[in-house]
């Protein structure tokens, strides 16, 4: 546990700048669906995912964890279907076939 708690101090500023750019990933989204752009809409989503997964690097975890964790969330967004999004659409299915495909 002491390691974590150096890592996490000596990459202090590094979290903090990714922090900084989920929040402008998040405002690259907002600014391309407000505009109407696609580039800067799917750049802001790149931008989301990639930025999650160096925090979580920084932060100490390993890639396949927030891999598994997503996963994990999804099953459950799956069921609970709060959102339709997977009566309406069938999305949670088709994203997690995609990132986990059964061969």
């Amino acid at each position: 546990m002491e390691n974590f708690g150096v890592d996490v101090v000596k990459g202090l500023r590094a979290i903090d700048e990714l922090k900084v750019n989920l929040i402008q990933a998040q405002w690259l989204i907002q600014h391309g669906t407000l505009s109407g752009s696609e580039d800067e809409m799917v750049q802001g989503l790149a931008d989301l995912i990639g930025m999650s997964y160096l925090l979580a690097r920084r932060l100490g975890f390993d890639f396949s964890r927030l891999d598994r964790m997503l996963l994990q969330r999804l099953e459950g967004l799956k069921i609970s279907d709060e959102m339709n999004l997977e009566n309406q659409w069938g999305d949670l299915s088709l994203l997690l076939s995609y990132l986990a495909p059964e061969d």
